[in-house]
């Protein structure tokens, strides 16, 4: 059955009809596929075309009876409509003209030559193929259904075998002893009967892995770790930690067996766990130590007598004895601080020999410290007589006198009852515990006094209060402390009463300190120690104020969220601009230790801005031209106006920020008021043909013409309402408007004075008005310090100095997306911007369709920008390490890459032929205006507009241009023709036409080459689509692949994300990059 007739072949023009014809002749059938739905009458077909890089999937329906094709679509941008279908469905059509198809469902897919296209052989050779292919895959898919059943059953098994295993095994140690260096640690395992565990790696190995193992005919099972009783899971442990151990390499290297485990090195570990087990045979003793001394001629000598059978081992002052027959272990109880087993190791090896000029400190360091284990079996008496103290109870005493000095001695009681000072005593014998005290309290002093054994602590040491705070507790631990009142006092951290009042007042927020505890006229000097970390700062009474301190804390960090010095404080008094107000009252809502009371002034206040009400009504000549969201705008901005506030006016573009502007002064016409507008020189004329058709009461005239024109106008004020001016003409015309006081100063693409330092950004700021507006769409094209240069405009001081808003702000927020600090200046800046997108408000406004097309270079094309991209890698590379970054010879560079991409005649004059971006630009237009769609097509490249308008002239297709060097009141005649004459296409540069153009005849806008800033290209695109758009706007961008055309979109897509944290919509931008971001442009991939 043959599906298709030439009949139904009408509906594609000649032109579709042939390109149709030359996909198929050029194999770019991927695959068909047809369904039929009802016998003999309904069939679906879908096709998968591949036109170069391209894949294009498909679909429609075919009712035979009727001979009609019905419901298309393809996801490519060339089909419209089922009377306005695209090549690739047409391409399928004509391939069901040549086939009769016997069987349903009927599927080819192949990339034969026309030629053999339709040759029956082939296609059953393809079918034949094509079940071979199914029959493997099925097989596959059995032979995976059989291993999930075998590996569900061995599940399964294991499961019921954990289930039904309900006994649990003990595991008991056995100690063997074949030297005095091989003391040997084995294990049994079992139930009733124990088994030896012959392997012990392998034991764990299998409890790892919960495997199954049998020890003998009585016993096997499943090893889990629940199957074995708690106390063999101590011993588990324990082989885990010896197993862990180094030296146990060596030691199974000499016995080449895994089944022992060596226990000297361990004895401590052991003994810890184990002491308690029945099953280990402990006893505990006390330790004696037999010596005798011998005085010899220059010394005296001192030796161990030790005739006992057993092993003694010393580890980190522990003792420990081994003994065999039977098996026990012997745990000598000796103190931590204790060196006797030093001295029995020393010993144990060669007598002590001690001169007798040395005998004292070996007394004091050695015999004392261990005496209570010591028996002295001969020779005590040729030992001199000791005139050491023994001391015991020692007690440590804190005080401070009239001078604040602080100050700690200590104390203790000798044999006959005495007190005795214990720091720098030499007469007192060696004891661990006075020698700690004494240590402890070096570690925190400031001065030391030896001859009166005192330790002085001075109040501006940080130590001094971080020994009272933490320091006492930690010494409680080795000795009674007292301490004096005053100490006790100074070592708390004090709870103020510091009480917060805010109003309103003659203008200005006033901030009224007040305490019980101190003089508020302090405050500033209290601060200031605090700033420099002081721990305690002296009252004009006298008072020693401690300055660890929850209020003083969080004063402090009001202070300096807001960038408030102390000395701005007088007499407790605190007055600061009104558009603090905000801010300041929800910083203080969340105060958790100052005491804040408000007074109705603010109440009234927050009240009415958090409303968005104002007294002043909307003019009501506006009722029936506002849309609701712009009233409620409007709104917005009188309510701004009546509190003596400025903010941005920020909704994405084409929603009518303008007309919002015009209402709000209309609704404040005062004749001795005036306004200035500030606008890019392309939108003056805009601005008055807008004021005039919306307003009928307000005059405006335009600040253009000779430097004598434009300052006879500004003198002429009194006669008009409101002065629009360009960026440029105001900067030149600066010292006219020193003298005027303007009511309102209104900035138009108010990203003009991003950089605070251009002259656009710094004449601005010298206008003298009563309030200030902002429009931007983009208020954040790059970075942070953008929107402060606007808020500097504003309000200056609100986002307060660059250097501080930099530092405690930009940096936190793009070095290290601090959230925290993020949240905060949201906060800051939120209530004086208004956004809206037209996707919130502008239900009826239709969609705009993002397409981004890949084109392939030619081969010519890609060898001649690899070429450029080799040269201007090896130059970059040797430029980045230079101390300064060249950025006009990257940015040479950069352009001349992007120029290739659009088209090499760009640079090479012997280059004649249109380059694969151009050709299939223009192929985009045809298509385009084929189906009575109007273009805006924009380039970054005045350059490549003279090419793109050659190209069009030899098509045929009608259109206009519009540059930087088009006239204004040309621009404006252009514009109006294109929305009401039949002229096809708009070529705009995209510096020239981004702003201020109403284009709402196009349905479609192309960006042949993408710009570094993507918020210029929304803005460009936004000339489309915006109020008074009926169509949807197919928004076309076209990007050689593997490019840097592509890295650049690529880049884009990454650096968008700190607009949107602020001023959502915006898309972010490439104008600063870091070094790696540069080089990784010039990387050939």
């Amino acid at each position: 059955m043959v599906l298709i007739t030439e009949e139904n072949l009408k509906i594609m023009n000649s032109r579709t009809l042939a390109l149709a014809r030359r996909y198929l002749k050029q194999g770019c059938l991927k695959r068909i596929v047809v369904n039929e739905l009802e016998k003999n009458a309904i069939y679906k077909v879908e096709g998968t075309i591949q036109v170069s890089s391209y894949e294009n999937i498909c679909h429609f329906f075919i009712n035979v009876p009727l001979h009609s094709v019905y419901s298309t679509h393809c996801e490519c941008p060339w089909y419209f409509d089922d009377e306005h279908i695209c090549a690739h469905i047409g391409m399928l059509m004509i391939y069901l003209t040549k086939v009769d198809i016997q069987n349903f469902p009927y599927t080819s897919q192949k990339e034969a030559s026309p030629y053999s296209l339709y040759n029956e052989d082939y296609l059953a050779r393809h079918q034949r193929i094509e079940e071979e292919l199914k029959r493997i895959q099925m097989e596959e898919s059995y032979q995976k259904t059989r291993d999930l059943i075998l590996q569900q059953k061995d599940n399964q098994d294991h499961l019921v075998q954990l289930e039904l295993q309900t006994q649990q095994y003990n595991i008991l140690p056995v100690f063997s002893f074949l030297d005095f260096d091989a003391f040997l640690l084995s294990f049994t395992v079992g139930a009733q009967k124990q088994y030896t565990i012959k392997n012990i790696p392998d034991f764990l190995h299998w409890i790892d892995n919960e495997q199954y193992h049998r020890y003998g005919k009585q016993l096997g099972f499943i090893h889990t770790r629940n199957v074995f009783t708690q106390q063999a899971q101590k011993y588990i442990e324990f082989m885990r930690m010896a197993y862990a151990t180094p030296d146990y390499d060596r030691y199974y290297y000499r016995y080449n067996n895994s089944r022992f485990i060596r226990i000297h090195s361990l004895l401590p570990a052991f003994y810890a766990a184990f002491k308690d087990d029945p099953n280990v045979p402990i006893r505990e003793e006390s330790f004696v130590m037999p010596i005798h001394i011998k005085k010899e001629a220059k010394h005296y000598t001192i030796s161990l007598v030790w005739d006992k059978e057993e092993h003694i081992l010393t580890n980190d002052h522990q003792m420990f004895a081994l003994q065999d027959n039977p098996f026990e272990i012997i745990h000598y109880a000796i103190r931590p601080q204790s060196s006797i087993a030093t001295l029995f190791s020393a010993l144990s090896e060669n007598p002590l020999h001690i001169p007798f000029d040395e005998y004292d400190d070996f007394e004091r360091y050695i015999l004392d410290p261990t005496r209570e284990y010591l028996q002295i079996t001969e020779g005590q008496e040729l030992l001199p007589a000791s005139n050491a103290l023994h001391i015991h109870h020692p007690i440590v005493y804190g005080d401070m006198d009239e001078n604040e000095t602080v100050s700690f001695h200590a104390t203790g009681k000798d044999e006959q009852g005495n007190t005795i000072e214990l720091l720098y005593n030499e007469k007192i014998s060696f004891d661990w515990t006075i020698e700690l005290i004494q240590k402890f309290l070096e570690n925190y002093a400031t001065w030391i006094d030896q001859e009166t054994h005192t330790i002085y602590m001075g109040l501006e040491d940080e130590r001094t209060l971080d020994f009272l705070q933490q320091g006492i507790t930690q010494l409680q631990k080795y000795c009674d402390v007292y301490i004096s009142d005053a100490l006790k006092k100074l070592g708390k951290r004090t709870k103020y009463n510091l009480q917060t009042g805010i109003r309103i007042d003659n203008g200005l927020l006033e901030i009224q300190l007040e305490s019980t505890d101190f003089d508020v006229n302090e405050v500033p000097n209290i601060l200031q120690a605090y700033h420099r970390k002081k721990r305690y700062f002296k009252l004009k009474n006298g008072q020693l104020l401690h300055l660890e301190s929850d209020q003083l804390q969080e004063l402090d960090e009001l202070m300096q969220d807001f960038d408030i010095h102390e000395d701005e404080i007088k007499d407790g008094k605190l007055q600061l601009e009104l558009y603090r107000t905000l801010g300041m009252n929800e910083r203080l809502n969340h105060a958790e230790s100052l005491q804040v009371y408000k007074e109705d002034s603010l109440t009234e206040y927050i009240q009415g801005f958090e409303e968005r009400k104002s007294k002043i009504a909307c003019d009501p000549h506006y009722a029936s031209i506002l849309r609701d969201y712009q009233k409620r705008g409007v709104e917005w901005l009188l309510m701004l106006y009546q509190y003596n506030l400025n903010g941005i006016l920020a909704d994405e573009m084409g929603l009518g920020k303008t007309l919002q502007v015009i209402a709000l002064l209309d609704s404040i016409r005062d004749k001795e008021k005036h306004t200035l507008i500030v606008c890019p020189a392309s939108l003056i004329y805009n601005w008055e043909d807008e004021i005039r058709r919306f307003s009928d009461t307000l005059s405006c005239i335009s600040i253009t013409g000779t430097k004598e024109q434009r300052k006879k106008r500004i003198h002429d004020i009194s006669k008009y309402d409101i002065l629009i001016t360009s960026y440029d003409y105001l900067r030149r015309d600066i010292e006219e408007y020193q003298d005027i006081t303007f009511e309102y100063v209104v900035l138009d693409e108010a990203q003009n004075i991003k950089n605070q330092k251009t002259k656009n950004a710094t004449s601005v700021k010298e206008l003298h008005s009563r309030h200030r507006l902002a429009l931007s769409g983009t208020p954040i094209e790059n970075s942070l310090a953008e929107l402060w240069s606007i808020f500097d405009f504003l309000m200056p001081g609100y986002l307060f100095s660059y250097h501080y808003f930099k530092t405690q702000y930009e940096s936190p927020i793009v070095l290290n997306q601090n959230e925290d600090v993020t949240k905060k200046l949201r906060s800051f800046v939120s209530p004086f911007i208004l956004r809206r997108t037209k996707k919130e408000v502008l239900k009826e406004l239709p969609d705009k369709v993002d397409h981004q097309y890949l084109i392939d270079f030619s081969k010519e094309e890609q060898k001649l920008y690899l070429a450029n991209l080799t040269q201007a890698s090896k130059e970059l590379q040797a430029k980045m390490n230079e101390p300064h970054i060249d950025h006009i010879a990257i940015l040479a560079a950069l352009t001349r890459l992007r120029q290739l991409c659009c088209d090499p005649r760009l640079l090479y004059d012997n280059i004649q032929k249109p380059s694969s971006k151009v050709q299939a630009c223009i192929e985009l237009v045809q298509i385009l205006t084929e189906h009575n769609k109007k273009v805006l097509l924009f380039s970054a490249f005045t350059s490549l507009i003279d090419l793109l308008t050659q190209e069009l002239e030899q098509n045929q297709i009608s259109h206009y241009v519009l540059t930087g060097s088009t006239s204004k009141e040309e621009r404006r005649q252009l514009v109006h023709a294109f929305q009401t004459d039949n002229t096809q296409v708009f070529l705009i540069s995209l510096k020239a036409g981004g702003t201020g153009l109403n284009l709402t005849a196009a349905e479609a806008v192309i960006h042949i080459d993408p710009w570094w800033n993507i918020s210029a290209q929304n803005q460009a695109t936004d000339r489309a689509h915006r109020i008074g758009q009926n169509a949807n706007v197919q928004v076309y961008r076209l990007i050689m692949k593997d490019s840097i055309e592509e890295k650049i979109v690529k880049m884009q897509e990454r650096k968008k994300d700190l607009a949107d944290t602020f001023v959502e919509g915006n898309d972010g931008s490439l104008s600063k990059m870091s070094k790696d971001e540069i080089l990784s442009l010039f990387q050939r991939d």
